[in-house]
């Protein structure tokens, strides 16, 4: 074995030993200078909390152990919930592009994923003999209505359908006007958006059931977020939602809650919801993860570090400042709410109370053992009678002559 790891070895066991006669050394006075334990008489006047004892520490042994002090302080009570979110589209401005026909595809305006549409703009056309025939059809029905007014329900019947093919108004008054039907049907955008999904090609022979394009307007997204069931109370419709990204870090945007899903994901106990976002540069994109703050203003409350309180199980321990050096246990009601790292105490204290937020279980070992009667009485070094290692190893030494008489 190396000197080093020796070294190592030692130094762990000397830091370890410290620790041991910080703790132990205060049930003896002159063990651990310093640190005091109240006698059993003005520990039984103080004793409001069975088990355990008002303790003493001088401030060299507390900066030794790390003893830190926080107040109960009237704060606002903010129940903050943070979730990972992904952004989707709107799904009220998604279109599916289909035909209400069939036939070839003949050319595709619209040839890539991505591409930035307008209302209107052409996306394909195609060959259809349905189409061209209904137009034949339109225009027959047209001469017959002029010679016969009694044919004018026929040319109104002939023009809805091709409306119904979504054929514009403008294309249909030119084949009024023309008597001559086109060859292709060409297909437009309903919304304003950019292509998400291209599943045609030109030569495709296309039907109605087959989805050609997805477009989708990314002028407002939605992200979607789980958070947990019990923070379900917290959420409300219209609630502000602060969103960041990792993409953009120096950024904080604002959106709002537009739906709680009903059903709880029974695996993971979680809640989906929707939280809809303005994009109008078109800076979040689907796909993009980010992270969710939801607050939830609940008034104001006394508080303390939640490192200040120690939970049994049965009860809430704090140990309250009374003064310099001198800590009392008290037992406190608190909120089975937390509010980041803080608790809202109902009962036991009061504000401006000072309380221990560090090494309290060390200070809380202490005052169980001195209600218990002083555990370490008798080891050598913690004599209940507070005399020096030294001078007991000297009393020994002169008790121990008349065993040696006979």
């Amino acid at each position: 074995m190396s000197m080093k790891r020796v070294g190592d070895r030692v130094g762990s066991a000397m830091a370890a030993l410290l620790a041991f006669g910080m703790i132990q050394g205060a049930h003896a006075e002159d063990a651990m200078p310093g640190m005091k334990m109240p006698k059993a008489a003005d520990t039984a006047t103080k004793g409001d909390l069975p088990g355990f004892a008002e303790i003493s520490v001088t401030g060299e042994v507390q900066q030794r152990i790390g003893v830190t002090t926080g107040k109960a302080e009237e704060t606002p009570l903010a129940m903050n919930i943070r979730a990972v979110g992904i952004i989707r589209p709107d799904e009220t401005k998604v279109a599916h592009i289909h035909l209400k026909t069939e036939g070839w595809v003949e050319k595709l305006f619209v040839a890539f994923t991505g591409q930035k549409l307008k209302a209107g703009d052409p996306m394909l056309s195609i060959y259809s003999p349905a189409f061209y025939a209904a137009q034949r059809e339109f225009l027959t029905a047209l001469r017959s209505a002029k010679s016969n007014p009694d044919q004018q329900t026929v040319a109104e019947t002939a023009r809805q359908r091709l409306e119904l093919w979504d054929v514009p108004q403008e294309a249909i008054e030119a084949l009024e006007k023309t008597g001559k039907p086109a060859r292709s049907l060409i297909m437009r955008t309903p919304i304003s958006g950019t292509v998400l999904e291209k599943k045609t090609f030109e030569g495709q022979y296309a039907m109605p059931q087959a989805e050609l394009y997805v477009v989708a307007d990314l002028s407002t997204v939605w992200m979607q977020a789980k958070i947990f069931e019990y923070e379900l109370p917290h959420v409300v419709l219209g609630m502000p939602v602060t969103v960041s990204f990792p993409s953009l870090p120096m950024q904080k945007f604002t959106g709002k809650v537009v739906f709680v899903d009903p059903v709880v994901d029974e695996m993971s106990r979680s809640v989906q919801v929707r939280v809809e976002l303005p994009n109008p540069k078109g800076e979040f994109r689907p796909g993009m993860f980010g992270q969710i703050l939801l607050t939830h203003g609940m008034g104001s409350g006394l508080t303390v570090p939640t490192s200040a309180i120690i939970r049994t199980g049965e009860r809430n321990i704090a140990f309250r400042v009374i003064s310099p050096g001198r800590f009392v246990p008290v037992q406190v009601k608190i909120s089975p709410l937390q509010f980041e790292d803080r608790f809202q105490v109902l009962d036991g204290l009061k504000a401006g109370d000072e309380v221990v937020t560090s090494a309290n279980f060390l200070i809380d070992s202490e005052s169980r053992l001195e209600a218990g009667g002083g555990s370490m009485v008798g080891m050598p070094g913690m004599d209940s009678g507070g005399s020096a290692p030294a001078a007991n190893k000297g009393k020994e030494g002169t008790q121990e002559h008349p065993k040696t008489k006979h």
